[in-house]
């Protein structure tokens, strides 16, 4: 049994239109074994009466069996090229001619088929092989592989005294029925690669998903960790240099808020992990305003904090990310937060007279992170040296998102 006909019972879309695409195509191929068996069961006797019918019937059945076994290679998508399939091509083709040619010539020699029967046979052994052949068999060498067992077979009878009239009629079933075939098998075949092709980028899909969410997943880990080992490398810094001068106690206290740091950050691992935290943006500012003071920075604070809830928390995530930079990549001695309005934007800036260790301002690599969540919003994001020789990170946001969250939570 084809791999597509086992474990029908639980298929669904694409699947199934694939497993119906599939019995429809061995459906039509049968076709020609069961009209032989009407024609052996109810021909006049004049065709069928004859001790040779048989070889008409048998010719015929193993042409269906060479057109199903290329069919079902066709289907699974062979190699065209590959030695065995094109041996299975031959085979189709030699039991096509001989299908082709011998109710021609026992009409010619033996009176066995009427004239309208031959023809019948003779063209439907070509318009049979049609239809396979166009699925397991490139486009321009199925045709041309038809037109020639067409010419070979015509040239094989008539070199045998089969009359001309027999001939055309025989093509004309030929040429009609192998058009029917070929287009309804063709056009099967298409909407299989269609269906295989959605198959496939569905996968894709789900793989990016997974990607996404892992960016995602990396993305919240730097943004909530990055600004509390920062905290924890100075304050145990401070501690490390408060003891080394006899006050211990000062440094006890450092060690202290960097339990507590160390402990807050597990608790927002473990939020991150479970998909449940989200950032305030008061509580980022004030925590920005408490380590970059610890830090010996001058933190100055302006603006409203009062937004809606989903710019909330994108200005806290990018206080945050904004804040840690400036622990990181400056050699600050000040920085200034600014919340505004301008038009119909909220515009956040973070900057600060700091220049980057290297001597040139720098930005932490969560602004990647940032920059996505502000752009998922229809949002956006500045950062970079400014003309008075400062760094300034500015975020801007729709204030539209702030009415529509404050009217939703009315």
């Amino acid at each position: 049994m084809p791999p597509v006909l086992q474990g029908t019972k639980y298929r669904r879309g694409p699947e199934r239109i694939e497993l119906y695409t599939h019995l429809s195509l061995y459906l039509l191929t049968l076709l020609e074994p069961i009209l032989l068996v009407v024609w052996l069961v109810s021909a006049p006797v004049t065709d069928t009466g004859s001790p040779l019918a048989p070889v008409v019937a048998l010719s015929g059945l193993l042409h269906s069996a060479t057109c199903l076994e290329l069919l079902r290679t066709g289907l699974n998508r062979p190699v065209f090229h590959g030695s065995r399939h094109r041996l299975r091509v031959a085979s189709a083709a030699v039991m096509s001619l001989v299908a082709a040619v011998v109710p021609l010539v026992l009409h010619t020699h033996v009176p066995l088929l009427s004239p309208d029967t031959a023809k019948l046979l003779a063209g439907g052994a070509l318009a049979f092989l049609a239809g396979p052949l166009v699925v397991a068999w490139p486009r321009g060498g199925a045709l041309a592989l038809l037109a020639g067992l067409a010419a070979c077979g015509a040239l094989v009878a008539a070199s045998l005294g089969t009359s001309g009239g027999v001939l055309a009629g025989a093509g004309m079933v030929a040429l009609v029925g192998g058009t029917a075939f070929g287009c309804a098998y063709w056009f099967s075949d298409w909407t299989l690669g269609v269906v295989r092709e959605l198959g496939r980028g569905r996968h894709v899909q789900a793989q990016l998903a997974v990607a996404e969410e892992r960016l995602r997943f990396a993305r919240d880990l730097h943004d909530v960790l990055g600004r509390n080992l920062t905290v924890i490398a100075l304050k145990s810094e401070l501690a490390l240099e408060l003891n080394q001068q006899g006050h211990t106690v000062a440094a006890n206290a450092q060690m202290a808020e960097v339990q507590r740091i160390a402990q807050e950050s597990q608790d927002d691992v473990r939020a991150v992990v479970q998909g449940y935290r989200t950032a305030d943006l008061r509580t980022e500012i004030e925590g920005a305003r408490s380590v970059l003071r610890a830090a010996g920075i001058d933190c100055r604070i302006e603006g409203p904090t009062d937004v809606g809830d989903e710019l909330r928390s994108a200005l806290a995530w990018a206080v945050r990310e904004g804040t840690t930079n400036v622990l990181r990549h400056s050699e600050a001695q000040w920085c200034a937060i600014t919340l505004s309005t301008q038009d119909e934007s909220l515009v956040l800036t973070i900057e600060n007279d700091g220049v980057g260790r290297a001597g040139t301002p720098k930005g932490g690599g969560g602004l990647v992170g940032l920059d996505e969540r502000l752009a998922a919003l229809g949002g956006s994001m500045e950062a970079g040296p400014t003309a008075e020789g400062r760094f300034a990170l500015c975020v801007r946001l729709p204030r539209s998102l702030s009415r529509t969250s404050q009217a939703a939570s009315a």
